[in-house]
């Protein structure tokens, strides 16, 4: 049984290395198909909420099964390497 990786990512509006790392994460979609993500701008009420309990100093902000995993414009190998580690300690978890 596969486990999801949630993402929720915390965007702003006009906001260029978010529109960066949502096509990383679009990429690999193909590689992780357990990945969720759920987008949630700075500016709505529950995009303030996660800045100020994650002490997000920077966009993008990225939350990995509900911890504070990255912050700003990171590559897609970054990336890949995070959701990889996520994935393995969930398979240990299994």
């Amino acid at each position: 049984m596969t486990q999801t990786i949630e993402v929720w990512l915390v965007t702003g509006f006009g906001c260029k290395p978010c529109e960066k790392v949502k096509k990383h994460l679009d990429r690999l979609r193909g590689d992780f198909p357990e990945l969720q993500v759920t987008e949630v701008d700075i500016g709505s009420e529950e995009g303030t909420a996660l800045a100020v309990r994650y002490r997000l100093a920077g966009l993008p902000g990225f939350l990995i099964n509900g911890r504070m995993a990255l912050v700003g414009e990171v590559s897609e190998n970054l990336l890949r390497e995070r959701l990889n580690l996520v994935r393995q300690s969930l398979s240990l978890q299994a």
